[in-house]
């Protein structure tokens, strides 16, 4: 876990509380939907970047690699998709009120300043290791404007950022009050997660060195 990640569960329980729920059929709290979203968006930007990998890498590991994140990412998808169908959650209208929640916090914390500190910085909260939307958008549409050394490059970088910053929502996000399902599906993602972290650092070591 990270030094930001002990400042996120304190500040995460206020900052989830405070925003508004989502309406869905579903007998999950809302910071549960919240979760739930944020791994399924997650989950479609590795899927997207893979993708690009196999089709702009020239390097062999790299492309392999790609391809094992998009089998471990179906079978991810499945089990989400199915866990969230039992839920009454609706995976894709949920990834898309991500940025009205991010905007309505932003807002929220700037009138109020609910969470802060004494000298009156806002605390680092849980959502806040989140990239914006349009800022994932920009990454993927930058990678797919490179090509051989220089896609391996970026797209190592953007693989071991995104996957440390998951590894950390999820390890914190099992440290708050959530649903025993939804924390067993945690568990049961986070090998993998830790897995396609320790591969993409391990690949990215290795083309620095070349």
């Amino acid at each position: 876990m990270s030094r930001n990640t002990k400042g996120w569960l304190s500040a995460a329980g206020i900052v989830l509380a405070a925003l508004p729920a989502f309406s869905q059929t579903t007998n999950l709290s809302e910071h549960d939907q919240r979760i739930i979203a944020l791994i399924y968006r997650a989950s479609f930007y590795e899927r997207a970047e893979a993708t690009l990998a196999k089709e702009r890498s020239n390097s062999a590991p790299i492309k392999d690699f790609a391809e094992q994140i998009l089998t471990d990412q179906q079978s991810a998808d499945e089990q989400l998709r199915s866990y969230a169908s039992r839920q009454g959650i609706d995976l894709d209208a949920l990834r898309e009120q991500i940025p009205t929640w991010r905007e309505e916090r932003l807002e929220r914390e700037r009138r109020a300043k609910t969470v802060g500190s004494a000298t009156g910085e806002w605390a680092y909260s849980w959502e806040n290791t989140l990239p914006a939307k349009d800022e994932r958008e920009q990454v993927l549409a930058a990678l797919g404007k490179l090509d051989g050394a220089a896609f391996d490059r970026e797209f190592l970088r953007v693989t071991v950022d995104t996957h440390e910053r998951l590894l950390d929502r999820l390890t914190a996000a099992g440290d708050l009050a959530i649903s025993p399902d939804l924390h067993e599906l945690i568990e049961g993602m986070l090998p993998t997660v830790r897995r396609h972290l320790q591969a993409a650092q391990a690949l990215r070591d290795a083309n620095e060195k070349a």
